[in-house]
């Protein structure tokens, strides 16, 4: 009798035991998953603003070329609270519009034409946005006129949903989106492009500009 409950007692003991490693295993593989979870919850976020990010841009873009200072706002004030309000993704997200234009496509994002690769002056370069500055980017600021390129860029900026895993996989304690679209504004009435000159910057003292029509 006493050798059966021993045995019993034993046999006991062994699956207690058995349960303590399963506890453990399960611990040891419920980390890695859980931060594999959290990683994808990150990244699927991310991928969804950046989604939501070119659809409200797209939108902005196309409102911006019809001129209609009634649905826009005279300076896109409008277009801009829509694409603040489509883009309040968390509450400390924080939503940056940039709106510029260009006489044709061929300027969008371009460096003037300089007539050398100098750095420093002496050099002459084509100035197609009237400030008497080479440009690496001649825009100018607002929403143009007609048949002007309208570009729009917004800046998404949010913290991060899981600090602790992504700051420390990343570095980054907020994730930044940008996008921008450039389109033709319609043929509405106003809008008169800039009237090009030929500047040079001298190498004499102060650096003085000259400009002329070409």
């Amino acid at each position: 009798m006493e050798k059966t409950s021993a045995v019993a007692s034993s046999s006991l003991i062994s699956r207690l035991d058995r349960r303590g490693v399963a506890a453990i295993e399960f611990a040891i593989l419920a980390i890695p998953l859980l931060l594999l979870i959290m990683g994808g919850i990150e990244l699927g976020f991310m991928m969804f603003c950046k989604a939501q990010l070119g659809g409200v841009l797209q939108q902005a873009a196309r409102m911006a070329t019809t001129g209609n200072a009634q649905t826009n706002g005279l300076g896109g004030e409008k277009i801009d609270a829509m694409v603040k309000a489509q883009l309040k993704v968390t509450g400390d997200a924080t939503v940056d519009v940039e709106k510029s234009y260009y006489d044709s496509f061929n300027q969008v994002r371009k460096p003037e034409v300089k007539d050398n690769a100098n750095s420093s002056p002496p050099y002459c370069w084509i100035d197609v946005n009237g400030n008497s500055r080479w440009d690496t980017d001649p825009f100018r600021t607002g929403l143009g006129g007609a048949n002007d390129i309208i570009n729009y860029k917004v800046v998404l900026k949010y913290p991060v949903l899981f600090p602790l895993l992504t700051k420390t996989a990343t570095g980054f304690s907020d994730i930044k989106l940008e996008g921008q679209a450039a389109l033709q504004n319609e043929p509405f009435e106003g809008g008169q492009d800039q009237v090009q000159k030929r500047c040079c910057i001298s190498a004499a003292a102060g650096n003085p500009v000259t400009c002329a029509d070409i």
